[in-house]
């Protein structure tokens, strides 16, 4: 079995006797809350997220400005051009502000660059390719442009007015564009700072439809209610903390998403074999993948058609091709990792990995080798760095853990780089082929220094322990109210000791289900992905983290545990 470090979080147990006298909750959920910062103070606030809830757009600053451009815009006919990006949160941000601006008056139109042909972000040579196009007098950017200095000030010698909507870090210089919207420019805007693309794009809206109905211009039609589906959509796909702001923009948007008004998501969830109950997760592993492989293997307008058509036929159409884009993806995604894992095997050292999982390989497919990444640092619990070889230059992208810095390690390892940039987590780069091998043999040099052998042991937190018997209906009533779960509000963990198993058996390709027995007879039943029987414990009595679940199956409903990690019982 892989070695993993159990970590009970730190939990005031005044604080949990306090929440579970105010509010009734049973010991296990306030457990769970104290240990995620919830009080009696903002209990009702987090279980009960209201639109109300949301801060006045105002105060972001830019929105002020820019809506009153946009507005003069509408009243004189201008082109206006919403400039996004080719993923799932570009793609839901262009949708919801095109929307909103249309059924206004506005005379607007879109460009999502292409992965490929045209690169990532806001850049001159996209600007130059679609001015002939359009011929706009305004452009706003969404998801995108707050590093687009140089687009920018291009722009600005054309006469054309730009406003730049981003929540991506910024960099030193500002772009001197008509008005700036990204709350990470702004150190005292409490909780905005963690919205995603589509976050600020919806305050973008909600100013635009104020501004219009305080100053008698319009927007008095416009039921914002109705994008929020998309804004739930691009918020989960962007992996940003479900809290706050996002905690209260998704809860409502997954209510409108259940409807499935809209033609587009209608048929991808048709195309996915997804219900009414549309989740987080649902998001995460069966709708975004789809809209993102557009951008991987086509063009993301097609991501961006669907979600805009009215016509449930073609919706269908779309759908169908997303679909095949992404059985594209995940069989491209799995040749590539197969060849990475086995250089990787090649590398070990007495059959141990040192260092990082770094790989490169000819022709890789630029739009997989992200994830490809993502899925090595998972696996291998290492910083990793994925490179595509074509001709004599090879880029790719890399992924990290922990509180290792992707960015630090490359900063000190730019000697050998032709470009780089990104966050601590994930960062692209390119480098002449013929230096791969020095880089490697540099990167890794560079790692020793912020590492240990401790700091590649992955360590699994969990929110403390609970009986079997605890977990019954009144639990996972009070576990419902803790939804929506994912980034940043994950599932519980909890520990639960001395369970015998039963019935164990396969189940699809590498997962295991079966049942368990506590001391008491009391039985669960039990899922365990991406575990298969072979690396069960072999004692009598587990030790298991695992997440209560109401699992469905046939309209059926029964509780169960989806099992996390197990070792032998210490108890």
């Amino acid at each position: 079995m892989k070695k993993v470090v159990w970590k009970c979080r730190e939990i005031n147990i005044k604080d949990v006797n306090k929440l579970m006298s105010s509010s009734g909750v049973p010991r296990a959920i306030a457990q769970v809350l104290t240990a995620r910062g919830i009080t009696e103070e903002n209990y009702h606030a987090f279980t009960s997220p209201q639109l109300s809830g949301l801060s006045d757009p105002f105060q972001l600053p830019g929105i002020h400005d820019a809506s009153k451009r946009i507005w003069s815009a509408i009243a004189k006919k201008e082109k206006i051009l919403i400039f996004g990006d080719y993923d799932t949160d570009g793609v839901t941000s262009t949708a919801i502000l095109m929307k909103t601006l249309s059924e206004n008056g506005a005379v607007v139109d879109s460009f999502l660059p292409h992965r490929f042909e045209d690169g990532y972000g806001f850049s001159v040579e996209s600007l130059e390719k679609v001015i002939p196009e359009v011929n706009p007098s305004l452009i706003i950017t969404v998801d995108c442009g707050i590093n687009g200095v140089d687009t920018v000030e291009a722009a600005n010698k054309k006469n054309i007015d730009i406003i730049i909507t981003d929540h991506h870090e910024p960099a030193e210089v500002v772009p001197a564009a008509l008005a700036v919207i990204n709350p990470k420019l702004h150190n005292n805007i409490n909780g905005l700072n963690i919205l995603a693309g589509v976050g600020i794009s919806f305050k973008l809206c909600h100013g635009f439809i104020k501004y219009g109905r305080m100053n008698n211009l319009g927007g008095n039609r416009t039921d914002l209610k109705k994008i929020l589906d998309l804004v739930a959509l691009g918020t989960v796909a962007d992996i940003v903390p479900l809290l706050g702001e996002n905690r209260i923009l998704v809860n409502a948007g997954l209510k409108v998403l259940a409807t499935q008004v809209r033609p587009g998501i209608r048929a991808l969830c048709e195309a996915t074999n997804i219900n009414n109950e549309i989740t987080p997760t649902h998001i995460a592993f069966n709708l975004a993948p789809r809209l993102n492989a557009a951008g991987r293997f086509g063009s993301p307008n097609e991501a961006l058609n669907l979600l805009k058509t009215e016509n449930i036929i073609d919706a269908y159409k779309i759908a169908d091709e997303l679909n095949s884009y992404n059985i594209l993806r995940k069989e491209t995604e799995n040749e590539i990792y197969h060849v990475a894992a086995e250089q990787i095997t090649a590398n070990k050292i007495d059959g141990e990995l040192k260092g990082a999982a770094l790989v490169a390989g000819k022709d890789w497919h630029q739009g997989v080798i992200g994830i490809v990444a993502s899925r090595l640092s998972r696996d291998y619990f290492r910083p990793s760095i994925v490179l595509s070889i074509e001709g004599d230059t090879a880029s790719g992208s890399g992924r990290s853990i922990g509180n290792i810095s992707l960015i630090d390690l490359l900063n000190e390892t730019s000697d050998y780089l032709l470009q780089y940039g990104g966050h601590p987590l994930a960062a692209g780069l390119s480098l002449a082929t013929a230096r791969i091998p020095d880089f490697f043999k540099a990167f890794n040099k560079v790692l020793e220094k912020y590492s240990t052998p401790a700091t590649f042991i992955p360590a699994i937190d969990f929110e403390g322990e609970i009986e079997l018997k605890k977990v019954d209906a009144d639990f996972f009533k009070h576990l419902h109210a803790l939804e929506p779960f994912g980034c940043g509000n994950r599932e519980p963990i909890f520990r639960i000791n001395g369970l015998t198993p039963q019935h164990i058996a396969p189940a699809a390709e590498k997962h295991t289900r079966g049942t368990l027995l506590d001391r008491d007879h009391l039985a669960i039943k039990f899922i365990a992905f991406n575990q298969e029987i072979s690396t069960m414990p072999t004692s009598e009595y587990w030790d298991v983290l695992a997440t209560p679940q109401i699992n469905v199956y046939r309209g059926v409903k029964s509780h169960q545990l989806q099992i996390i990690d197990f070792k032998n019982s210490e108890y």
